[in-house]
């Protein structure tokens, strides 16, 4: 879109706020010739400068070229819901919000191997660096700009961080609160990030788990809109996994129709290379497969918007293994300290060896895996980390504090992969999601809440249950949180063949050893996510690097899978 003056902006995304900075930009003098928030974005570059960022609320990509001083400005939102690429080739600076767009115009295409072993440990390279698994893309990180003059590209500059939001004041003042005015205050938070996401000019539903975090945006949104359709994912044949009985009584209390899509084996390994090729690198979480059928299937029923309850874990703490269990390591850590070096080390090596870690190649093993993995990454996890916990320097409690810093950094590291499954999977079936907990306001207020608000006791994300109590049965706010797991074993059984890594990525340009990728294939039930990584890994590396459509990758997994299977019912019935 051209403003008329020698603007112009390429956009992706939604500023749901945009009629407020309309009004605003109207006192100021503009003149607007159509009703979008594109326009806005626009004219409020022109007026503001980087200064309009601070005034938007929505998730967002764009590109804005001010074609009297030749500049192109990227600009990407707060936390990365929205993403965009760039390169620099042949004299010519690329961008786009897909890395499959620009790997496409790249004659020569190559895998960034130091950020491959880094996603091989984390399975998250959409943190600490601008480099991609592709080497010589980038990515444009969340929060960030980047400046294009004539054909020089400039170093990127943060205009936002989760930890500058960190304020002493505003803690002080959320830690003298009653819990009753403390949670009335974040229930109107949580109401209006959901009234701002359901402006829209299309039929709106919500991605409803039965998990308390979907579970309160679903009757949030049932307030404002009766006639909503709700959407979830049903596991079949797996009953202790399947969460659409309480799915089902949250609509059926609520008064809102729910919509279940199908979620099986076959339906997992023949969609799988499809969910790869749109997510532009592996797969860090199996599941979202089912995120890219449960799309398509509300999409079939008229549902071009949905709202999810992404992001409610890392604000609120609902991650027992990383917080409540990290706060319980702090505290016997000052005694571990104490024991004899020996003792220390034999406990390492045990941890260690359970792995089958091959300690014995080493004489100094202690200490030796966490300084390599921090290596690995340039040490950013650390300093990420280390830079979440100096946002809490204010409270006093050493291990309040580092838990605080160990939430607060998840918003930067661990949520990434989360909004890149959410984002992608959605929009290859051209649904926009929405994550109403990503509301500014409401993660600047949380960012600051001390830590009995949010781990009480034995409950965690202690305010947002409090809040869920109002709108929800007791016994879907208080359930075991299951996380949408999968029976990954039994989905991925008929893909655990050797073949299907013959004269492929992984051996041909990756260089792994064929002896030991052959070895852990056949051995892939010791560890079945490190398998997954495998097999996601060579399956992204056939679609980008060998160039192969994602259909002639489907069938070659189809053609292998469907013999195996029959080879093993007639070994049965033998």
């Amino acid at each position: 879109m051209s403003d008329g003056d020698g603007w112009w902006i390429t956009y992706n995304g939604e500023v749901y706020n945009f009629q407020q900075v309309r009004t605003e930009l109207i006192r100021l003098g503009h003149h607007f010739n159509s009703k979008t928030d594109t326009e806005v974005v626009l004219r409020a570059w022109r007026e503001w400068g980087a200064g309009c960022l601070e005034r938007f609320s929505g998730m967002f990509a764009f590109a804005i070229y001010d074609s009297r001083n030749d500049v192109v400005t990227l600009v990407r939102d707060r936390f990365g819901k929205k993403p965009l690429y760039y390169t620099s080739r042949d004299g010519h600076i690329l961008f786009a919000s897909e890395l499959k767009a620009i790997a496409s115009a790249c004659a020569k295409l190559e895998p960034n191997f130091h950020r491959v072993a880094e996603w091989s440990l984390y399975r998250n390279v959409d943190f600490g660096s601008s480099e991609t698994l592709f080497a010589g893309i980038s990515a444009l990180l969340p929060g960030h700009l980047v400046e294009i003059r004539g054909r020089q590209l400039g170093a990127p500059r943060r205009y936002y961080a989760p930890e500058a939001q960190v304020s002493r004041e505003r803690y002080e003042r959320l830690n003298s609160l009653s819990s009753q005015v403390l949670t009335r205050e974040l229930s109107g938070l949580m109401a209006a990030g959901v009234r701002e996401r359901l402006v829209s000019d299309v039929p709106v539903g919500t991605l409803c788990s039965g998990g308390i975090d979907s579970s309160l945006i679903t009757a949030l949104c049932a307030r404002e809109r009766r006639d909503m359709l709700a959407f979830n994912i049903a596991v079949e044949g797996y009953s202790e996994l399947n969460e659409g009985i309480y799915a089902e009584k949250v609509a059926k209390g609520l008064g809102i129709k729910l919509l279940s899509c199908r979620a099986d084996g076959q339906v997992f390994r023949d969609n799988l290379v499809r969910a790869i090729y749109h997510s532009d690198q592996p797969l860090t979480h199996p599941n979202s497969v089912f995120f890219l059928k449960v799309s398509e299937f509300a999409r079939s029923h008229g549902v071009y918007v949905l709202l999810s309850g992404e992001a409610a874990d890392e604000l609120f703490g609902g991650y027992v293994h990383r917080y409540r269990r990290y706060r319980q390591i702090k505290r016997i850590e000052s005694w571990l300290r104490h024991l004899p070096a020996r003792l220390r080390r034999a406990i390492a090596a045990a941890g260690y060896a359970c792995d089958r870690v091959p300690i014995t190649e080493f004489s100094d093993y202690e200490g030796l895996l966490a300084h390599s993995t921090s290596f690995l990454d340039r040490f950013a996890r650390v300093e990420l980390r280390q830079r979440c916990n100096d946002a809490y320097r204010f409270v006093k409690d050493d291990g309040d504090r580092e838990v605080l810093g160990a939430m607060l950094a998840d918003i930067s590291n661990f949520l990434g992969p989360l909004l890149r499954r959410l984002d992608r999977m959605t929009m290859a079936a051209s649904v926009e999601c929405r994550a109403p907990f990503l509301h500014a306001e409401l993660v600047h207020t949380v960012v600051n809440l001390p830590l009995k608000f949010r781990l009480r006791g034995g409950t965690d994300k202690w305010a947002l249950k409090a809040i869920a109590a109002d709108y929800l049965p007791r016994e879907i706010v208080h359930r075991r949180k299951l996380g949408f797991p999968l029976p990954v074993a039994d989905y991925l059984a008929p893909l655990a063949l050797p073949v299907l890594f013959e004269d492929g990525f992984c051996l041909q340009m990756l260089g792994m050893n064929q002896a030991g990728l052959m070895q852990s294939v056949a051995n892939w039930r010791d560890n079945v996510n490190g398998f997954f990584n495998l097999l996601a890994l060579e399956i992204w590396g056939r679609l980008f690097f060998f160039r192969q459509p994602v259909d002639e990758v489907s069938e070659h997994l189809r053609r292998f899978s469907t013999a195996s299977a029959g080879a093993t019912r007639t070994r049965q019935a033998a």
